[in-house]
């Protein structure tokens, strides 16, 4: 196509990242038992983000979009982060904290 630019990458290791996603899906589960529920909750909240980066990033190829795709994903993934904390406070006092 005329004015269209499309630059190759890399694969990334897929396998990699999927052992990744797995080991912080375990952490993610035993931080469930931590006496402190105030504080697992904001690490499961943590590498919840942490995990949606890496599957948008590397699953959904956002790292080889345009700023502006990036930018969309961004106000979708603030708007997550918000949603996060006006549940942290209910979650930790049903919960206990």
């Amino acid at each position: 196509m005329a004015g269209t630019a499309h630059t190759e990458h890399a694969h990334p290791n897929y396998v990699a990242i999927w052992a990744v996603l797995l080991a912080a899906l375990i952490i993610s589960l035993l931080l469930a038992y931590l006496e402190h529920a105030a504080i697992a909750v904001g690490l499961i909240f943590a590498i919840a983000i942490v995990k949606a980066a890496l599957v948008a990033g590397f699953y959904m190829g956002l790292k080889f979009e345009t700023r502006y795709v990036v930018l969309a994903i961004t106000a979708g993934i603030v708007t997550l982060g918000i949603l996060f904390a006006g549940l942290y406070p209910d979650i930790t006092r049903v919960y206990g904290g």
